[in-house]
């Protein structure tokens, strides 16, 4: 199931940077041969990212999809403990690496979106702690 979700949100995301990349090309068209032309950066939200990413399981609020909590042992980013304990570095290496169950999503995305995705996962877990 785990792959199932995690290969609907690659092709979500790879849909929208090629419909993102195109946009952006159709601008300078002719200037460069298509081969050689990577197109303009586009920047992305990271919430954009964690919620084709990492919301099905992780809940958009970061406390975890009940449902899938019942199956698969699921980090909650607003325990205490996880918050004291895990660095950004940390963050990033379990997005970039996957840990257990949990994907590993560093051949999908970029070490900037990486470390923006981790910063987003603190915030969102310090957030629902105050609330």
């Amino acid at each position: 199931m785990r792959v199932a979700v995690a290969s609907r949100l690659v092709r979500a995301l790879r849909a929208i940077v090629l419909v993102a990349g195109f946009g952006a090309g159709l601008g300078v068209a002719g200037c460069t041969s298509p081969g050689d032309d990577p197109g303009l950066p586009v920047a992305v939200d990271p919430a954009v990212i964690y919620a084709q990413m990492c919301a099905r399981c992780h809940g958009g609020d970061g406390r975890g999809d009940p449902q899938i909590r019942q199956q698969l042992p699921v980090r909650d980013f607003s325990d205490p403990v996880f918050q004291a304990r895990a660095s950004n570095e940390d963050i990033q290496r379990v997005i970039m690496a996957g840990k257990g169950q949990m994907p590993s999503f560093g051949g999908m995305l970029s070490q900037p979106k990486i470390q923006s995705l981790s910063g987003y996962v603190r915030r969102l877990g310090k957030k629902t702690v105050l609330h």
